[in-house]
C-alpha cells in the first residue's frame, strides 16, 4: 500500500489516499521434470493493478545437455537488469518498489524466444555468458492518461555475469527494432498530413531502433549489503540512469531488521525537436499547433528527468515473510514531468514524497 503527500497528482498509480492496488500481487510458479534433461516452468500472476495483465508470464521448455550448457525456449523473462529475473518476487530484494529510475515502465517485461546460456569457471570465479533473441508485443504504462503499446521484433542481447563469494558483477548489451503504436500520436499526424503539414507528420514517426546498455554490481553479505546499476538506452526515448543502493541489518530484541537508503536518477535526453512548419498566427490553427508543439514536451520523446531518495526498514518476521515499510523523496525539473501526472501544472512544484508499506512472503 502507498501514499502520496500531494493533492491532484498521481505517481505510479499513488495520490493522497491510501490505495493497496499498484503493486499488490499474488503468484504460482510450477517447475515439472519432463526428462533428466528436460523441464518446462510456468508462472501464474493475478495483478491487482490494472495497469499490468494478469495471466500467464512465464512457459518456458528448458533443456540441460550438460553441466554447463542451459538451453530455453518460449515465453520468458526479459534479461534487462540485475534483478530481471526475480522483479515480481519482492521478497528477494529490500525494496518494497525497485528504483524506478532504471527499473522504468517503458521496458517490455517479458520476450517469446530463444536463450542460450554457457557456465564455467575460473579459479574461484563463477562465469555464466548467455544470448537472447526474441519478441514482444504487448503495453507499457508510462503515463495513465498516455497508454502506448508496443511492438519489439529483432529483440537479442549479450549478457556476461560473473559471480565470487558475495560479489556479482553484471554487464549487458542489447538491441532491437522497436515500433510504438500510439493512437493519440496515429490521430495528430493524420491531422497534420490532412491539413497539409507532412513534414510536422512525419517528424512524429514512432519507429525506432533501440541500444540498450547495462552494468551493475552488488555485493550482499550477512550483516549489510551494497548495490549499484547503470543503464543508458538510444532511440525513443533516450535517457540515462542509475542506482546507488546500501543497507545495514542489525538485531533488536533478536529481530533481523534491515535499514537500507537508496538514491536513483534518471534524465533523457531531447531526442526529437518541433518542425516551424504549423503558423503560430492563424487562430483556427492554434489548437492543433498546441497539440503538437505538446508532444515535444512530453516524456513522451525523452524530456523528462527524476531524482529519488528512498529509506526504508525490512524486518524479516522469518524464513519466507518479510515486513517493509519505506519513504521515498521524489524529485524533477521544474519543467519536466518527472513520471508524474498531475491536472494543475503550475501549483506543482515537483517534489512528492511517497509512503509504502508491503507485507510479502513465499511459499
Amino acid at each position: 500500500g502507498g501514499y502520496l503527500d500531494v493533492e491532484d497528482v498521481h505517481y505510479q498509480g499513488y495520490n493522497d489516499a491510501i490505495s493497496f492496488g499498484q503493486h499488490s500481487l499474488f503468484a504460482l510458479q510450477t517447475d515439472i521434470e519432463l526428462t533428466e534433461t528436460l523441464s518446462f516452468t510456468t508462472q501464474l500472476l493475478a495483478h491487482a493493478s490494472a495497469g499490468r495483465d494478469s495471466g500467464v508470464e512465464w512457459a518456458y521448455l528448458t533443456w540441460l545437455p550438460s553441466r554447463s550448457w542451459r538451453f530455453m525456449a518460449g515465453k520468458m523473462r526479459t534479461p534487462l537488469y540485475l534483478h530481471s529475473d526475480t522483479i515480481d518476487v519482492g521478497f528477494s530484494y529490500p525494496w518494497i518498489i525497485p528504483p524506478q529510475a532504471v527499473y522504468t515502465p517503458y521496458s517490455p517485461s517479458d520476450i517469446t524466444g530463444l536463450s542460450a546460456a554457457y557456465q564455467f569457471n575460473i579459479q574461484e570465479w563463477s562465469i555464466e555468458t548467455k544470448a537472447y533473441w526474441g519478441r514482444f508485443e504487448g503495453a507499457v504504462s508510462v503515463l495513465d492518461e498516455f497508454p502506448v503499446d508496443l511492438k519489439v521484433n529483432k529483440l537479442w542481447g549479450l549478457i556476461l555475469a560473473a559471480r565470487r563469494g558475495n560479489l556479482r558483477l553484471r554487464a549487458s548489451y542489447h538491441r532491437a527494432d522497436l515500433e510504438i503504436k500510439a493512437p493519440a500520436l496515429a490521430r495528430l499526424a493524420g491531422q497534420l498530413r490532412g491539413l497539409g503539414f507532412p513534414k510536422s507528420a512525419d517528424s512524429l514517426n514512432t519507429k525506432t531502433d533501440i541500444d540498450f546498455v547495462q552494468a551493475g554490481v552488488s555485493y550482499d553479505a550477512l550483516d549489510y549489503f551494497l548495490k549499484a546499476e547503470w543503464t543508458r538506452m538510444i532511440g525513443i526515448p533516450t535517457y540515462d540512469s542509475y542506482y546507488l543502493s546500501g543497507g545495514y541489518t542489525f538485531y533488536p530484541f533478536n529481530l533481523p531488521i534491515t535499514a537500507h537508503a537508496t538514491f536513483a536518477n534518471i534524465s533523457f535526453d531531447d531526442m526529437s525537436s518541433p518542425v516551424n512548419e504549423i503558423p503560430a498566427n492563424v487562430p483556427q490553427l492554434a489548437r492543433l499547433r498546441s497539440g503538437y508543439l505538446g508532444v515535444f514536451q512530453s516524456d513522451f520523446v525523452g524530456n523528462d528527468s527524476l531524482q529519488s531518495l528512498s529509506v526504508g526498514l525490512r524486518w524479516d518476521v522469518n524464513s519466507a515473510v518479510a515486513l517493509k515499510a519505506e519513504w521515498v523523496h521524489l524529485r524533477a525539473d521544474r519543467d519536466k514531468r518527472g513520471f508524474f501526472k498531475f491536472d494543475r501544472a503550475g501549483d506543482f512544484d515537483r517534489r512528492a514524497n511517497l509512503f509504502l508499506l508491503g507485507l510479502e512472503w513465499v511459499f
